[in-house]
């Protein structure tokens, strides 16, 4: 992929919490295995680094976690993660951004250079694979821009665990009504969003682990639902 290479920028996301501790280390191990060179992993933002107790939630988000702050400022704080990736200057992008459960493949880099979009495809922001089979070339054949290149359909969820952006699309993105993912595939009408499907995938999220998101979500509700005595 023209301009993509073991030097773009690449932001792992993760809790950085003792809970991360060993999947930490698997993605250090992983990105060194696959040769990225220019990667870090930044903390995630949480409901306790945005101070939602004391602040509120900020104005961007709104929707779902207005009504129901208590149980989804897990993933509130998510989608803050992730967004401030999409208005970043063109001379900052393209950037790559993973979560702390993704897999990837060792021959991530050489799979990927055969992969790109023709010059008359613009793009906003490109999935590195998906496991959702609804968002593939077999239920939408139309979609194939390319080989190996899928325009996501709407609606349907191809996960936030490891993807390329591209251009900055914040503004078209908003008003943040739920969790990124599902703001994604309900906006591929103002965001020009594609997949990679390529055998093998070059990412795939570990099922063993919780997602960021999911993660997020269940120490808020242990923390904002106190088992009764």
């Amino acid at each position: 992929m023209k301009h993509i290479d073991e030097d773009t920028p690449t932001f792992v996301i993760s809790t950085l919490d003792e809970q991360s501790k060993e999947r930490v280390g698997q993605i250090e191990w992983q990105l060194h295995r696959a040769g990225f060179r220019n990667a870090e992993i930044i903390q995630a933002k949480t409901p306790e680094t945005e101070d939602f107790e004391r602040l509120g939630l900020p104005a961007i988000l709104q929707g779902r976690w207005r009504s129901d702050l208590q149980h989804l400022w897990g993933s509130a704080a998510c989608t803050l993660s992730h967004i401030q990736f999409y208005d970043r200057p063109e001379e900052e992008l393209p950037v790559i951004v993973l979560e702390d459960d993704v897999t990837i493949h060792p021959e991530f880099f050489r799979y990927l250079e055969k992969v790109d979009f023709p010059e008359e495809v613009e793009w906003d922001l490109c999935h590195l694979s998906y496991f959702n089979p609804l968002v593939g070339s077999q239920g939408n054949p139309t979609h194939l821009v390319a080989p190996n290149l899928v325009r996501c359909p709407a609606d349907h969820v191809a996960g936030t665990y490891s993807y390329i952006v591209n251009q900055s699309f914040l503004e078209r993105f908003v008003p943040l009504v739920e969790e990124v993912d599902c703001q994604l595939a309900h906006r591929t009408h103002a965001v020009r969003s594609f997949v990679i499907e390529h055998d093998p995938k070059l990412t795939l999220p570990d099922f063993k682990l919780d997602s960021v998101r999911n993660s997020l979500d269940r120490v808020s509700w242990q923390r904002n639902n106190p088992p009764s005595d």
